[in-house]
C-alpha cells in the first residue's frame, strides 16, 4: 500500500494547514455530483480553507495520467501540506500515486450511490476497495443508505449534500414570489436528460396518464441534449413539456412554482446500476417550498421527512406511483401544508452557515 499504510497522516490533517486539492470526475456535465462539488468549493471558501481543483477531462488511462500530472504540479506549487478530497472513488488510484509524495497529508473520499453498488471490472473494484481501507483514507458517504452499502468493506461517516449560500438564497427568493397562478396541477421533475429512463420518467408519465386528470401538467427540466427517444416519449404525452438547458435561476423558478416535485429514480444494482445516493434535487425543491415524492428505494429517504415534507411509493411501478400522486393531489390543503413544512425543515436542517463548518469537519 505504500504511503497509505503508514502513520504519517495526522488525525487533524488539513485543519493545521488549510490546504486542499479537490479531484472531481467531470466539470460542466451537470448532475448531483457536480452540484455537490460546487457546494464543497463554497464551504471551503466560507471556512477559509485554501483549495485548488483538478477535473478529469474524459475517461481512459490518458485522462487519468493528465489529471495526475496536473495535480502533482499544483501540490508542488504549494508550500504547505495538502489533503486530497476525491469526489468519486474512480479517482482513488490517482490519489494513491499522489499520496506517495511527502506533501500529501491524507485522502478524503466521497461516495455517492452508483459508484458503491454498481458493478465495475473485478480488478478495478478490488483495487479501489483495498485503497479505501488504507489508514490514510477517510471515507464519507452522502446518506446512511450509501454508508450501509459500504459497511462490508469499510466504515464511512455521513455528509449529505448541501447548498451553497448563493444557490440556497436563489431558491428561497423564488419561493417568496407569488406562485404562478394557472389552471390545474403542476408537477416538476429534474435530472440529467441522458438518464431519463433510469430517473423513472416513463413510469411518471404512465402514472399521470392512469389518473385520467386533464388538469395535470408535467415539466421535465434537465441538462444535456434530449435524445430523440426522449422527445418521442414527451411528444406522446400532451400533459408533458421538456425544458432542456435550464439555468439555475430558471430551475429555481420551476421548483418554486410547482405544486409537487417528483423524482422516480429506479434502484438497480449490477453492470448498469442506477439509483439515488441522496437525491439533491429533492432538497432543492423543499428549500423552494415544494413538497416532494421521492424514489421508492435508495438513499433519498434521508432527503425529506416521510409523511411531513414528502412521501415515496411502495415500489417502483407506475401503479404505486399513481396511487401516491392520487392521494396527494386529491387534498390540496395537505399539499400546501406539506410545502410549508418542507421549506421550514429544509432551510433549518441545511442552513448554509451550518453546513459549511460541517463539511470541513467531515472532510478535513
Amino acid at each position: 500500500m505504500g504511503a497509505l499504510s503508514g502513520d504519517r497522516f495526522p488525525a487533524t490533517g488539513l485543519r493545521m494547514t488549510s490546504q486542499a486539492l479537490l479531484l472531481t470526475p467531470s466539470h460542466g456535465r451537470g448532475g448531483g455530483i457536480e452540484r455537490y462539488v460546487e457546494t464543497l468549493e463554497w464551504a471551503f471558501a466560507e471556512q477559509g480553507v485554501e483549495y485548488r481543483r483538478v477535473d478529469l477531462s474524459r475517461s481512459g488511462p490518458s485522462a487519468h495520467a493528465r489529471m495526475l500530472a496536473q495535480a502533482r504540479e499544483k501540490i508542488r506549487a504549494s508550500p504547505r501540506p495538502t489533503r486530497l478530497v476525491l469526489a468519486h472513488r474512480a479517482l482513488l488510484p490517482v490519489a494513491w500515486l499522489l499520496a506517495k509524495g511527502s506533501a500529501v497529508c491524507g485522502i478524503s473520499l466521497v461516495c455517492h450511490g452508483n459508484d458503491v453498488w454498481g458493478t465495475r471490472p473485478l480488478a478495478r473494484r478490488s483495487l479501489e476497495n483495498r485503497l479505501m481501507r488504507g489508514a490514510g483514507v477517510r471515507v464519507v458517504a452522502v446518506s446512511s443508505f450509501t454508508a450501509g452499502a459500504l459497511a462490508d468493506g469499510c466504515q464511512a461517516s455521513v455528509l449529505p449534500p448541501g447548498l451553497s449560500r448563493a444557490w440556497f438564497d436563489a431558491l428561497v427568493d423564488e419561493s417568496a414570489r407569488a406562485r404562478v397562478q394557472g389552471s390545474g396541477v403542476h408537477l416538476v421533475t429534474a435530472f440529467r436528460l441522458g438518464q431519463w429512463r433510469s430517473k423513472g420518467l416513463p413510469e411518471l408519465l404512465a402514472a399521470v396518464t392512469a389518473l385520467r386528470r386533464p388538469d395535470i401538467r408535467v415539466t421535465v427540466c434537465g441538462t444535456g441534449e434530449p435524445a430523440p427517444e426522449l422527445r418521442r416519449l414527451v411528444g406522446q404525452h400532451p400533459c408533458c413539456r421538456l425544458r432542456p438547458g435550464v439555468t439555475d435561476r430558471e430551475l429555481a423558478r420551476q421548483l418554486a412554482d410547482a405544486d409537487l416535485f417528483v423524482l422516480a429514480t429506479r434502484t438497480i444494482s449490477g453492470r448498469n446500476a442506477t439509483g439515488e445516493g441522496f437525491g439533491l434535487v429533492l432538497l432543492e425543491a423543499q428549500v423552494a417550498g415544494t413538497p416532494v415524492v421521492g424514489p421508492a428505494f435508495g438513499g433519498s429517504h434521508d432527503a425529506y421527512v416521510d409523511g411531513v415534507t414528502g412521501v415515496a411509493p411502495a415500489d417502483e411501478t407506475a401503479e404505486s406511483l399513481a396511487k401516491v400522486l392520487d392521494e396527494l393531489l386529491r387534498d390540496p390543503g395537505r399539499l400546501e401544508r406539506m410545502g410549508k413544512r418542507a421549506a421550514e425543515w429544509a432551510r433549518e436542517s441545511f442552513a448554509p452557515e451550518r453546513y459549511a463548518s460541517r463539511a470541513v469537519g467531515r472532510l478535513l
